[in-house]
């Protein structure tokens, strides 16, 4: 088992963009890793995420209907970006791509392959 890591950003505190974004961030680490199977996935949002629950998204989305999902806050720190969803999926895969999408690659300037 591993974990994969992935981040994006949301401009609106909106369900539509919250949905989107956390679609489009679980499909891109689907897509760039050879996921076999999902133990569980934990999401974090920043507190000014409020209008809808990204796990709830990707799970009817993705049809995870038997898989774990938490989603938490995240803890705020001085100066943290606003407007993040992370994701950190537990799995059995034969990679492990973390992806970073929209203004959540500045959290990772040390990876050198962002996407999207």
């Amino acid at each position: 088992m591993i974990a994969i890591r992935g981040a994006t950003s949301v401009d609106k505190n909106e369900k539509e963009e919250i949905m989107k974004k956390s679609i489009e961030l679980f499909e891109q680490i689907q897509k760039q890793n050879y996921i076999n199977s999902i133990t569980s996935i934990i999401v974090s949002v920043t507190k000014d995420i409020t209008a809808y629950n990204p796990a709830t998204a990707i799970r009817y989305e993705e049809n995870l209907i038997n898989t774990p999902l938490m989603c938490v806050q995240e803890a705020e720190m001085d100066n943290s970006p606003k407007g993040i969803i992370r994701v950190l999926i537990h799995c059995d895969s034969a990679t492990q791509k973390h992806v970073y999408l929209h203004r959540a690659k500045e959290l990772r300037p040390d990876l050198e392959d962002f996407n999207v």
